[in-house]
């Protein structure tokens, strides 16, 4: 489907393009049912290599986000895996099975496996992210990639007021690494931490998602 184009702005060495997009919260959902993810990852689950987990490759969310942004759609896992490597070709070289970053050499399948791990918090954050502009309850709701990168996930501004929205799973690990981040690299006034606890949350097909109690906890802290 073809986007109107609202703006296009170049400044200095860089250019934005701003356009609309149609993609609603119920076009997410019927993305997402159709997506057959743990067929997809019950062949990876096992493909975990230390040296692929400790290295810092490019960004995955660029590749998730670009398709979005220029499809119109939620990625499947085999779209995800091929742009990641299409966008980042000039990182990366293809030979046979192996993947070369750097003068390392990685098997591709680690590689893939840890994008199809990263995977379902991509699909789940924008789910959410699409739930909040729904709910047309926040003057602005925005997500950028630099800014996620940077540990904001989404950003809300109410009554000129910038709360920062912060989305993880409730584990013992991601909450040591939240910790980490509260004391070495992230201090944020208004944040407003959301963890998911997987043994309670909803499900959209094979996902698991955040629902209106997320939603109505925001709302009783901005509004």
């Amino acid at each position: 489907m073809r986007m109107a184009i609202k703006d296009v702005k170049f400044m200095n060495k860089e250019a934005y393009l701003l356009k609309d997009i149609s993609l609603t919260l119920c076009d997410c959902e019927e993305h997402m049912k159709a997506i057959k993810y743990e067929d997809v990852y019950m062949n990876y689950r096992d493909f975990k290599n230390p040296d692929v987990e400790n290295t810092r490759f490019p960004s995955i969310i660029f590749a998730f986000y670009n398709i979005v942004f220029n499809l119109n759609k939620i990625p499947s896992p085999e779209e995800l895996i091929k742009e990641y490597y299409a966008i980042n070709s000039d990182d990366f070289i293809l030979q046979g099975e192996s993947i070369i970053y750097y003068d390392k050499t990685f098997l591709k399948k680690h590689i893939d496996a840890r994008i199809l791990r990263t995977y379902p918090s991509l699909v789940r954050d924008y789910h959410f992210y699409l739930m909040l502009v729904q709910s047309n309850c926040f003057d602005k709701v925005i997500y950028s990639c630099k800014t996620d990168i940077s540990g904001k996930d989404i950003i809300i501004k109410h009554n000129n007021i910038e709360y920062q929205i912060s989305l993880f799973v409730e584990t013992k690990r991601s909450g040591f690494f939240k910790n980490l981040k509260n004391k070495y690299r992230h201090s944020y006034d208004n944040e407003i931490q959301l963890p998911l606890d997987l043994n309670r949350a909803e499900k959209c097909g094979d996902f698991y998602v955040y629902g209106l109690n997320e939603i109505e906890k925001i709302k009783r802290i901005i509004l």
